[in-house]
């Protein structure tokens, strides 16, 4: 893999020195010149955090080994073509995908990778667990003073007991170039993962929407009583010219536009069957996961995340061992053809 170094974030979080791997963002973009397409191809070795397209979030827990323990996905009922999952029969067909949940960049999210896989996570999964929490103080840089100084606030506490701030102790961003996606791994809690609830609804906090629905009531509440007051001090008055009140002008929307939402069905995956899919060679593994009603669902792993899965350092944080080299090119190659063809596999 080509290393890539990466500045730090100077607003609300940082991101890591990230790694990419073969192929070209699949992103539709203008006509450039030679020189044009040269600088662009030098920014996105140097800086691919300000080249990224789409951001997406890993939630992981780990064992008290340290070993990664369950993953939170989610499945979605996709339209794709049945080569792109490695099937053999032609055309488009309807499959139940497992994939993380990522979003492309928006521009509200000011360029920050967090924010963009903050956003996607809240919008897509209506918050699930109220995970979107840990990503204001996970720490992505790589370095090891964070980590030193989680692990330590932690082994000061009870058994059991999680601190204040949670940052996690391997937090990594890892670029995968062929979609112009940056991934966010990033540790969550044992606790975490026995939590259903979904905090936030069509991309917004519930208590939120709550405070301002309230608040709202109020405004409402006290513009009746003034306009009852008025009423009863001009009829006390008597008769008089009404002027004409003007029309609201309507405010802009400050958020932009917010697609899909609340459609994605999250789950947590033991780390075991990710390996094992991973193993098996296949471009889009089947995979048969526990949801949350307690039925059974086929599903196979979505090509853009088990390519993700398949870069070094993805391979290495589930405990596998690197790929080959041969192998690597292959996968990156492939990755290139059919990330182009899906549209990157992002979600809107």
């Amino acid at each position: 893999n080509e290393q890539a170094s990466a500045n730090t974030f100077t607003r609300k979080h940082k991101t890591m020195a990230a790694k990419s791997t073969g192929g070209d963002p699949a992103k539709a973009e203008p006509k450039t010149t030679a020189a044009d397409k040269e600088k662009q191809e030098k920014q996105e070795k140097e800086h691919p955090e300000s080249a990224y397209s789409a951001s997406a979030v890993i939630f992981f827990t780990r064992k008290s080994d340290d070993s990664v323990d369950k993953v939170l996905m989610a499945v979605e009922e996709r339209k794709v073509q049945a080569s792109y999952i490695g099937l053999p029969q032609k055309g488009k067909i309807i499959q139940k995908m497992l994939l993380f949940p990522m979003g492309r960049r928006e521009r509200k999210d000011k360029g920050d990778t967090v924010e963009t896989a903050k956003r996607e996570y809240v919008e897509e999964t209506g918050d699930y667990g109220s995970l979107s929490r840990y990503l204001d103080f996970a720490d992505f840089t790589g370095g090891g003073e964070a980590a030193a100084a989680a692990e330590a606030a932690a082994a000061s506490l009870p058994e059991g007991k999680i601190p204040r701030i949670w940052t996690g102790k391997k937090n990594m961003a890892v670029y995968f170039k062929a979609a112009g996606m940056i991934n966010l791994f990033c540790e969550v809690p044992p606790s975490a993962a026995t939590k259903e609830n979904r905090a936030a609804q069509g991309g917004v906090n519930l208590k939120e929407r709550a405070k301002e629905e309230a608040e709202a009531a109020k405004k409402a509440a006290e513009e009746a009583e003034k306009e009852a007051a008025a009423a009863a001090a001009a009829e006390e008055e008597g008769p008089k010219k009404k002027k004409r009140k003007k029309a609201a002008q309507p405010k802009a929307d400050p958020t932009y536009s917010v697609g899909k939402t609340d459609h994605l069905i999250p789950i947590w995956v033991d780390a075991q069957k990710l390996r094992d899919a991973l193993e098996s060679g296949e471009r889009s593994a089947a995979m048969t996961v526990l949801v949350g009603d307690g039925k059974m669902l086929e599903t196979r792993l979505y090509p853009t995340a088990a390519s993700v899965l398949r870069l070094a350092e993805a391979r290495a944080w589930l405990g596998l061992s690197p790929p080959t080299r041969a192998k690597a090119e292959n996968e990156g190659g492939a990755a290139k053809k059919e990330e182009k063809k899906e549209g990157a596999g992002a979600a809107a």
